[in-house]
């Protein structure tokens, strides 16, 4: 089977959600002849470290005027900004020679971003069979921004969340087959045939434990936004009440792109910073508790499944939760305010047993549903069904 998939960016480094999404489809089919349509990676050396022997790569770039006359157009045709960035005219030719050379039994469109390839596939390649893989929806993503946003920005946030929303439930009602990480973002979409597909986050080196004093870990993309309003607010809100109550603990946060203002945390006393982080695994083995105070939002955070493939108890904001299967309740304590953080967190730095019980759950819950095999298999037979 020849399967041609088409995403918004180079699949490495991941330390992006869309990024791991990208190299989960290329290990499900890994039996299959695939092309990818992606931009050029930041680093020239990071195409070596894709398997070119099986994979055909179609890689495309543009330079300020393309992109920002592609995001124009966009504007003015009602279209989600999000996908303006990606619809240039080199990322289009990218697109006629891959269809043209790889001659694809399937397609796959990842997100909004790249809606522009499905209006192409249907020009180009009429009777393809297309999946529409959402992973989140950015409709919902910028509807929760909006809600959390200055008064200033709320009118602008929501505008794009409603472009991406009427986009994205115009893909899904073309598209052959959708898919989403989680079924409040299939819920979005409302999709005439859709299933749930989760992540299974970035596969990290389990390393010996390591833990010799109170460790709160907040992981992942700290360049994320939702991410960032989450850490300055816990460090704000919550931090003070935690290193009072457990002088000697230490918050760590540790991952990829820190924004700036995620840097300049760690001048605070406790507070650790770990830029770039490219094994996770030391940092889960030292932890004791992990955090996911994200307050918006969409998907699945992959801080959390890493946290519980570590066998490490979360605690996690109600927006956070509600992303996840109803299973997965049990999985994790829930905290809104910052009392109920301030109990939640130093109950687990003080009870090692509940931890243990409550980080176990956790695994337990990944290994069912979560792992990388489970996910594997959902992505083949999404592929399946978009061709029967």
């Amino acid at each position: 089977m020849r399967v041609l998939i088409v995403t918004s960016r180079f699949p490495l480094p991941a330390r992006r959600g869309n990024q791991v999404r990208t190299l989960e489809w290329l290990r499900a089919l890994a039996a299959e002849q695939v092309a990818l349509v992606c931009p050029r990676p930041g680093q020239p050396d990071e195409l070596q470290r894709l398997d070119r022997e099986r994979l055909r790569l179609w890689t495309h770039g543009s330079g300020p005027g393309e992109r920002g006359a592609a995001i124009a157009a966009a504007a003015l045709s009602g279209r989600p900004l999000q996908e303006g960035l990606y619809a240039t005219g080199s990322a289009r030719k990218a697109l006629t020679g891959a269809l043209r050379e790889h001659r694809p039994d399937v397609a796959v469109v990842q997100m909004v971003r790249c809606g522009w390839a499905m209006d192409q596939l249907g020009r180009e390649a009429p009777v393809l069979p297309v999946l529409f893989d959402a992973i989140d929806a950015m409709g919902l993503h910028f509807e929760r921004a909006a809600q959390l946003a200055r008064p200033w920005l709320r009118p602008l946030l929501r505008a794009e969340a409603g472009r991406c929303r009427r986009r994205e439930r115009e893909l899904a009602g073309r598209a052959s087959l959708s898919v989403a990480v989680s079924a409040r973002d299939l819920d979005e979409l409302a999709a005439r045939c859709g299933c749930v597909v989760p992540v299974s986050g970035r596969i990290v080196a389990e390393a010996a434990a390591a833990r010799t004093r109170p460790i709160v870990l907040l992981s992942g993309n700290l360049g994320y936004r939702p991410t960032v309003r989450a850490a300055l607010w816990f460090a704000a809100e919550v931090w003070p009440r935690v290193a009072s109550s457990v002088p000697q603990a230490r918050w760590v946060l540790a991952g990829a792109r820190p924004a700036a203002a995620v840097r300049r945390l760690g001048r605070l006393p406790g507070v650790e910073v770990h830029a770039d982080v490219e094994d996770l695994g030391p940092h889960l083995a030292a932890a004791t508790v992990a955090i996911a105070p994200m307050a918006g939002g969409s998907g699945v955070p992959m801080k959390v499944l890493e946290a519980w493939a570590a066998g490490l108890p979360v605690v996690a904001h109600p927006w956070t939760a509600a992303g996840l299967p109803a299973d997965a309740r049990d999985a994790l304590a829930v905290a809104d305010c910052a009392d109920e953080w301030h109990r939640a967190v130093t109950r687990l730095l003080a009870d090692p047993v509940e931890a243990a019980k409550l980080g176990e759950r956790g695994r337990e819950l990944w290994r069912r549903s979560y792992h990388p095999e489970r996910v594997d298999e959902g992505l083949r037979a999404a592929i399946g069904a978009c061709r029967a």
